[in-house]
């Protein structure tokens, strides 16, 4: 990822989560990280596919203290999921919601945008999945 693409994500990245501490750094040509104040929080993947450009952001949510390897994403776990979301990206309109007939994730929103999932993941506890297009970024940076 080059400064150009960093910049560009960055800036829409903090816009959307109105964290204005939020950027990108490279780690190579496609890949980078999400820092929030400096440190870094999630890896960042580039992928070029038959022209579409787009990034994938990977957020990983350690789970709860003794909580079960596949337990699902209930109303308690979502709430705690916001909680942590909110305070890791600083994004106070983060909000975390049930989807329909699915208990292994829940949906990402910030206001009524919809901006990711959160899945269970065996190893890490739940993972929040970002998808973001180059088109999004048109007009930042």
């Amino acid at each position: 990822m080059d400064a150009t693409e960093c910049t560009r994500l960055g800036a829409y990245l903090s816009k959307l989560l109105g964290s204005p501490t939020v950027s990108i750094v490279s780690r190579g040509q496609d890949e980078g990280a999400l820092l929030v104040d400096g440190k870094a929080i999630a890896e960042v993947f580039r992928d070029d596919d038959e022209g579409e450009l787009s990034y994938a952001i990977s957020l990983i949510v350690p789970r709860a203290a003794g909580a079960k390897k596949n337990a699902p994403i209930d109303d308690a776990e979502r709430a705690r999921l916001q909680t942590a979301l909110r305070q890791v990206l600083h994004a106070a309109e983060l909000d975390v919601r049930a989807r329909p007939r699915k208990t292994d994730s829940a949906e990402v929103y910030v206001h009524d945008e919809f901006v990711g999932t959160v899945s269970v993941d065996e190893d890490e506890g739940q993972v929040l999945t970002m998808s973001i297009l180059d088109i999004d970024l048109d007009g930042e940076g």
